[in-house]
């Protein structure tokens, strides 16, 4: 059985995050994150689903992203059937973000999957992968979400230092 590993924010090396490009503010979402991730020297790396076979936008050709395709590379019920998203799932990463504010099985396949040491996402329901969920209102952006996932980490992992 997993056991989650969660650590101080500024001890970690590593960052997945799984976007959802039909969310319109992904390059925000993603400009937040490589700047927080820069300022703590996390490595980050993105998982891209593209639900809608949509072009693919220009900001997304980066080493550090990885596109998928629903319809190509899952079924309809969210399994996987290429291994585009195998190198991702199976990095350690010290932290994994699900940034989407709509439930997709993909997502929810993806990070069940992964071998993060600690999972972060939204709450859909009570039978999700991850270790810390976060219940924000509909309307909240995925800007808004990445920014709440990160000041949930420093809080949760402050130290005490109330005695002394």
């Amino acid at each position: 059985m997993r056991q989650p590993l969660l650590k101080p924010f500024n001890d970690a090396r590593s960052l997945g995050v799984i976007l959802n490009l039909r969310n319109f503010n992904c390059p925000d979402t993603v400009a937040f994150l490589d700047q927080e991730a820069e300022r703590h020297g996390i490595e980050i790396h993105y998982l891209l689903v593209n639900l809608n076979r949509q072009p693919i936008p220009q900001w997304c050709l980066d080493s550090r992203m990885t596109v998928i395709n629903y319809r190509r590379d899952f079924t309809h019920l969210g399994k996987l059937k290429s291994a585009v998203a195998d190198p991702f799932i199976n990095t350690e990463f010290d932290f994994l973000f699900a940034v989407s504010n709509h439930f997709h099985p993909v997502v929810k396949r993806i990070a069940m999957l992964s071998k993060a040491g600690f999972k972060v996402g939204k709450y859909f329901s009570r039978d999700n992968p991850y270790d810390l969920t976060y219940r924000p209102s509909f309307s909240e952006r995925d800007l808004e979400l990445s920014k709440e996932y990160v000041a949930n980490i420093h809080l949760i992992t402050l130290s005490d230092n109330s005695d002394n």
